[in-house]
């Protein structure tokens, strides 16, 4: 049984009047969408304004012929979008190689034969709805391969950028600030005496206090700042722009926000509440690995002095070159 195909957008181009009625007619008694034009600039303007999956063309057209109109099709379509030509030509012409070769895809002689057009059309159907079908596939499979790219660039639990996502975005940022000026501060936060949370309410309670406040310090950095799972309770912010003094305002907003949510702590905790602790550096002319480690340094120094608190890096222990 032959395959049925979806009905078609058709444009017969025939300055003929008697064979363009002719075409029109069968297009449409197969059950496809017609419209008609007298030359190839007409033609081409319907295209354009609304693309057509079968285009019957003439060749000897005046303004713009058949094989003009094919060139312009083939240079023109967007690669997703395959425009079905069907060039008609005199049976004595010999120069529908040339048609082909200029982007069309079959070529039919005058005088047209009924039975053959109407086999021809719906061959050129199977042919559109192949194209179709496997265009759509691509394009599942291109958003399914963005999805996958996406998904190992984020973390599962709390939906945050992960330390992939955090690799690939640091790469450039040693030669902005070389070769721009540009500004960064990373900022490194912790949880505060979370493992004694987890000890106490479980894991899945341990789950849902990251994801909030995940959420927390996202909703307080500035759209420009990129936020990471640095791993088990960490985050890590990287701040465009911003000065330490800035970074450190910033950062203490986002730390008194996560106080606020006033989420009861373990008996056993020195706080009532859990909060973060922060450490920032910025990132001068050196690696991004040593403002890591000089903004991990700050966090140290903020839980020695008591915790719930944000400290910078210590200016005077960066070699100069930095």
């Amino acid at each position: 049984m032959a395959r049925k195909t979806e009905p078609l957008q058709v444009i017969v181009a025939e300055d003929d009047v008697d064979l363009r009625e002719l075409l029109h007619r069968v297009v449409c008694d197969l059950g496809h969408c017609c419209r008609t034009a007298s030359d190839g600039s007409e033609a081409w303007a319907m295209h354009r304004a609304n693309p057509a999956d079968l285009i019957i063309s003439d060749w000897q057209m005046p303004h713009m012929d058949g094989l003009q109109l094919c060139q312009k099709i083939s240079e023109t379509d967007p690669p997703q979008w395959h425009t079905h030509v069907m060039l008609v030509t005199g049976r004595n012409d010999k120069r529908f190689v040339e048609g082909l070769r200029a982007g069309a895809d079959e070529y039919i002689t005058k005088p047209v034969e009924i039975e053959e057009l109407e086999a021809r059309i719906e061959a050129a159907g199977r042919v559109v709805m192949v194209q179709r079908e496997l265009q759509a596939n691509n394009s599942a499979l291109q958003l399914d391969s963005a999805r996958d790219h996406q998904a190992a660039r984020t973390d599962p639990l709390t939906a945050i950028s992960n330390r992939l996502r955090l690799k690939e975005d640091l790469a450039p940022l040693e030669g902005r600030v070389s070769r721009y000026g540009h500004r960064y501060c990373a900022a490194l936060c912790d949880i505060d005496w979370f493992k004694a949370y987890n000890d106490s309410f479980g894991h899945v309670a341990g789950d849902e206090v990251l994801c909030l406040i995940a959420r927390t310090i996202q909703k307080q950095l500035r759209s420009g700042d990129g936020l990471y799972r640095y791993g088990g309770e960490e985050f890590l912010a990287i701040l465009p722009e911003q000065s330490l003094e800035d970074a450190k305002i910033g950062m203490d907003r986002v730390r008194t926000e996560v106080e606020k949510l006033s989420i009861r702590h373990a008996s056993n905790a020195p706080q009532r509440v859990l909060t973060i602790s922060a450490g920032i550096a910025e990132l001068g002319g050196g690696a991004v690995g040593d403002c890591l480690l000089r903004a991990d340094a700050a966090l140290y120094r903020a839980k020695a002095l008591g915790r719930n608190r944000v400290e910078l890096e210590d200016r005077a222990s960066i070699p100069p070159n930095l």
